[in-house]
Parts: C-alpha cells; structure tokens; sequence
C-alpha cells in the first residue's frame, strides 16, 4: 500500500503522509452531507479485495481509483441525512462487514454475500468512522454496541472513552475517523496527537500486544478527518 484516500480539508495531514512516502488521493464534497462529513473518505467510498465501491457523485474519485481497482458506482438516490449516508460506512475484518445492514449500498452487500464474506449487523451506522483497527483482528472503539458485538466474535477490542476527538460543528468526532491503518506496514496513523488522548497508555499498550506501530501526523488535535483509507 503506497496510497492514501484523505480528506484535504487539514491539509497538514495529508502533506505529512506525502512526507512518509504516500501518494494521497483527495476525496470530493459532497454538497448533500452534513457539512462535518461532506469530505469525509469514508462516506464516499468503500474497498475490498480489487473492487472499490464510489458514491456516484464523486467522479473524479472514481476516475483515480480505477487505475488500481474494478470501480462500482453507488448510484442509489439518497438524501445525505442519517441513516441514509452511511450506504459506505462498513467496518471490514477478515472475512466480515460490519455495518448497519438496512443502510449499506446494495451492491456492497450483494459483493459480500456473492463472495463469502459474513455481514455483521449493528445499530452504529457509523461503523468504520467509530472504529480504529489495530491489527487484522484487533479494534479500538469507543462505542459500546460495536464493542459488545465485536467481542461476542471473539475480535480483541479496546473499549475507550469518548471525546478527545474534535469534529467541528459537533460535541466530537469519532476515532476512527482520526487514524488508518496499514497493514502492509502494521502502522496505525493517527490525524493529531494520539498522546493527547487521555486513554492514549492504553491504546499504546494495545498496539504494541499486537505490534503495530502508532504514528502521530502532527502535533495538532486529535481530528476526525473521515478516516484515511489505505490502499
């Protein structure tokens, strides 16, 4: 993995995984969001295996995407409003998809079923956005119906506080939508700060039990910036 899906809205982010060796691919706006998540890259797209899946308005998303992958456009109407954007919002481990199964894209489904792969249902429509994987089976979240869901699969799960996470126009963001992770390196990077986390011992604790690295882009605040997609 040598390239970065993120948001450039904090342009500091994005320039400092440049400066780590990455190509970053911007995401787009998508006018119909609230505006806290209209750039968000994980509400317009979704990959797995050699297919990403793209919200059709994000064309030139698309368009860079299918050098590398077979490209689906999510072309479904919908409104932007909860719990209908969140058609890309998943959470893929191992050989599941973790999502609000009424409100994922069809066509993601569909794949998954076709191909094997369990789908997991939970409440939290924002399953990728709440979680930071730290491993291929390792999770940090601070949302109690994806921890509890998790650990009945016998997924190693830190439940952690919430807040400590700025997302503007809302209380806090979401600590997934603050890091990525990529497994190619095992390193989890994190858009701020992760030290100033206040359970930041344990989530280093955490990912050093499973030996991934932890990289901090900036001195900033920790900020859910929709998540970085490796890929």
């Amino acid at each position: 993995m040598n390239k970065a899906i993120v948001s450039e809205k904090y342009p500091q982010f994005a320039e400092k995984l440049r400066a780590l060796g990455y190509q970053t691919i911007p995401t787009e706006r998508v006018s119909c969001y609230l505006p806290f998540e209209q750039d968000h890259a994980d509400m317009q797209c979704f990959i797995i295996d050699d297919t990403a899946f793209v919200l059709s308005s994000c064309q030139r998303l698309a368009t860079t995407l299918s050098k590398d992958y077979h490209v689906v456009l999510c072309d479904t109407p919908f409104s932007g409003k909860y719990p209908d954007n969140v058609k890309l919002n998943a959470l893929l481990l191992g050989g599941r998809l973790i999502g609000r199964k009424s409100s994922l894209d069809d066509n993601v489904k569909e794949y998954c079923v076709a191909r094997g792969y369990e789908l997991i249902h939970v409440n939290q429509g924002y399953a990728r956005c709440s979680c930071a994987i730290a491993d291929e089976n390792a999770v940090i979240t601070a949302d109690n119906c994806i921890y509890n869901t998790l650990e009945e699969l016998n997924v190693d799960v830190l439940k952690i506080g919430q807040g400590r996470v700025r997302l503007e126009g809302v209380d806090y963001g979401f600590i997934g939508g603050a890091s990525g992770y990529d497994k190619d390196a095992k390193t989890l990077c994190f858009c701020g700060d992760i030290t100033r986390h206040r359970d930041y011992n344990l989530i280093r604790d955490f990912c050093d039990c499973h030996s991934t690295k932890i990289v901090s882009l900036t001195d900033d605040e920790l900020t859910d910036v929709g998540g970085i997609l490796f890929c």
